[in-house]
């Protein structure tokens, strides 16, 4: 029989089944493996084969195996007991194998794009923050762990900052970083060797799985590796609030992009019953420091009254490394000349102002801000 709302009892109890069975299908879907010693080297393991072939990375290659065997042999027969129930000692080494895991997945994705300077800052800053992880013997019930570094407000992966830039804001995510029943976690910077840096950044928000912090003064930290340190708490019954061992992760600030560019404007001037000659209009070297720059120089013609074209080539160099040549690119002597030089940079001659420009973009590479 059909009720006065268009189902029957058996029809209500079907669509009610439906929406059950969805919904756990959904939520099957989106549960992750619970974290375990085994999972934990599944994570390495693939993060470790992600890793493109470079000499540069076979340290941080070697390091990860040797994590991975570390946990391997310490896990035994527990390595598919949840990380919840294991001793502590083992708790520690899963927990912080994943946490390693997780930035070299982080790496993979930052890095793409990026040019061989801002992978060489970026592995350096990941080879140390999986050094650290790997060195930590602390081992409590609960152990907090850093498993990435974000730019904000834009979450991409951050490894390396530039000396000389603006305020920064970041997180750090991972987990156990806060106990809302405790004070906020202390976190400080300082150099590889542990002495504090003398601009520190300031703690904004806290969850346990992230931290939002703001370093206004980051500008001023001189260039190399920065080790971030997270002292968190957690209430204990009858005990009160108490130290958990410590998290870190690693950054590398690196200095402000430099470019050099050298230029050559030449125009060719037709002669009446004689070829087409060359004439050189001048060339120079404009410098530009960081993304976004701009710099101009005016360029006299009166060498050549009547061009029918211009010629302009270049030659670009970033921090003393090898120039790059780039043209000649020629356009009728009406137009003007754009074009895309290494390292993200863009020429141009402008005859109606008489002015080569080189510009810098944005930053293309994501780990570095």
């Amino acid at each position: 029989m059909t009720s006065r709302h268009g189902l029957s009892a058996r029809s209500r109890s079907l669509v009610v089944a439906g929406l059950l069975a969805t919904s756990t299908a959904s939520l099957h879907a989106q549960l992750a493996p619970r974290l375990s010693a085994r999972v934990s080297l599944d994570e390495l393991a693939t993060a470790t084969a992600a890793l493109p072939v470079d000499p540069a990375l076979a340290t941080l290659r070697a390091q990860l195996q040797s994590m991975a065997d570390g946990l391997r042999q310490a896990a035994g027969s527990d390595a598919d007991t949840p990380v919840d129930l294991v001793g502590d000692a083992l708790r520690g080494r899963i927990v912080r194998a994943h946490a390693a895991a997780a930035r070299v997945q982080a790496y993979e994705t930052a890095a793409a794009g990026c040019q061989a300077g801002d992978r060489t800052a970026m592995q350096t800053a990941l080879a140390q923050s999986v050094k650290l992880l790997a060195a930590a013997v602390d081992s409590a019930k609960v152990v907090p762990a850093i498993d990435d570094v974000q730019s904000m407000p834009t979450p991409e992966s951050l490894f390396a900052i530039r000396a000389g830039g603006g305020p920064l804001a970041f997180a750090l995510t991972g987990s156990d970083l806060f106990d809302s029943q405790c004070p906020s976690p202390q976190v400080r910077a300082t150099a590889a060797d542990g002495v504090a840096l003398a601009h520190q950044p300031m703690l904004t928000g806290a969850l346990p799985a992230r931290l939002e912090l703001k370093w206004p003064d980051v500008g001023q930290v001189p260039a190399g590796p920065v080790v971030l340190h997270v002292v968190a708490q957690r209430k204990v019954f009858l005990l009160g609030c108490q130290a958990l061992p410590e998290a870190t992760a690693v950054v590398e600030v690196v200095p402000a992009a430099h470019y050099r560019v050298d230029y050559v404007l030449e125009a060719v001037c037709p002669a009446p019953g004689e070829p087409a000659r060359t004439v050189a209009l001048g060339r120079g070297t404009l410098d530009l420091a960081g993304a976004g720059a701009s710099v101009s120089r005016n360029v006299p013609t009166s060498a050549c009254a009547e061009p029918s074209a211009y010629r302009l080539s270049a030659s670009v160099s970033s921090a003393g490394g090898a120039p790059s040549a780039a043209g000649p690119f020629i356009q009728p002597a009406q137009a003007s000349i754009t074009a895309g030089l290494p390292g993200g940079l863009t020429l141009s001659w402008d005859p109606s102002v008489q002015a080569v420009f080189v510009r810098a973009g944005a930053g293309t590479c994501k780990g570095v801000r």
